[in-house]
């Protein structure tokens, strides 16, 4: 398939889920999220290009890196077209020095497949990290990880999280696993909405809450609230298609964080 191709496919399925949202709908959206988790090293683009074309994926990979894992894609699977760059090298004159140098330039995008575990047959692979905690200890693994600091204290108005970017307060008087989708949550709003973008409240609130579910999900958290969250923000969902991407990219930086951390205990 081409990348023009591609492109209208992802232009069309991101207008599905604009429409959607804006109708109340939110399994699409929910879906495309718990994708975002499982391949938060993808851009938000391939992640909607996988959950099109085959969403029960839960592991994947390109020809080459399945071999380099003992594994071969069996005869006759068909591939996961997704978007990878075009980079072409361009010289670049510094206008202070007048050096020349050589930089690598995006001129546009290609096709490029992927295949599912399911598709490959071979060597069973070694787990990649530490299994994730749960409970307490996943709770006190998110504090630990949270680059701004974590408290615990009363909140008016039955709210239960609030930041302002620098310090996150959770209300105390809530489970350990409400309090872990609360911290996810407040920890995307800092990541997303204190470096100078003024979006509307109901914009900033769907945009955390689907980084926190995409996350949290990744996790194992139930994030079982967060539908009626989504659909009672949803408000106006602009320019969905970039939004997505930066959700990705948040959750993306999020997940590393935690799973870097797990690596770097095992």
């Amino acid at each position: 398939m081409k990348a023009d191709a591609l492109m209208e496919s992802i232009k069309g399925w991101v207008e599905q889920l604009a429409a959607e949202l804006q109708e109340g709908q939110t399994q699409g959206f929910l879906a495309f999220l718990e994708k975002a988790g499982r391949f938060h090293r993808y851009s938000a683009r391939n992640v909607l290009l996988i959950h099109q074309q085959r969403p029960e994926a839960t592991l994947v990979a390109g020809m080459k890196r399945w071999n380099e894992l003992g594994r071969r894609v069996r005869k006759g699977e068909r591939g996961i077209a997704i978007l990878a760059p075009s980079l072409k090298r361009v010289e670049v004159v510094d206008e202070e020095t007048q050096e020349v140098r050589e930089e690598r330039k995006l001129v546009g995008f290609h096709t490029t497949y992927v295949f599912d575990i399911a598709q490959t047959e071979g060597e069973p692979l070694k787990p990649q990290t530490e299994e994730i905690p749960q409970g307490p200890a996943l709770y006190a693994r998110l504090k630990v990880v949270c680059p701004v600091g974590v408290q615990e204290g009363l909140l008016p108005g039955g709210a239960l999280g609030k930041t302002n970017g620098k310090r996150i307060v959770l209300a105390a008087d809530q489970g350990y696993t409400s309090k872990a989708e609360t911290l996810l949550h407040e920890w995307a709003h800092t990541l997303l909405h204190f470096g100078g973008m003024n979006l509307p409240r109901e914009v900033e609130e769907l945009e955390a809450e689907a980084v926190a579910y995409a996350v949290g999900r990744e996790l194992g958290l139930p994030m079982s609230t967060s539908r009626d969250y989504i659909l009672h923000w949803r408000g106006t969902v602009e320019a969905l298609e970039a939004s997505l991407e930066r959700l990705q990219e948040v959750a993306r930086q999020i997940l590393s964080a935690i799973k870097s951390r797990l690596e770097a205990a095992a």
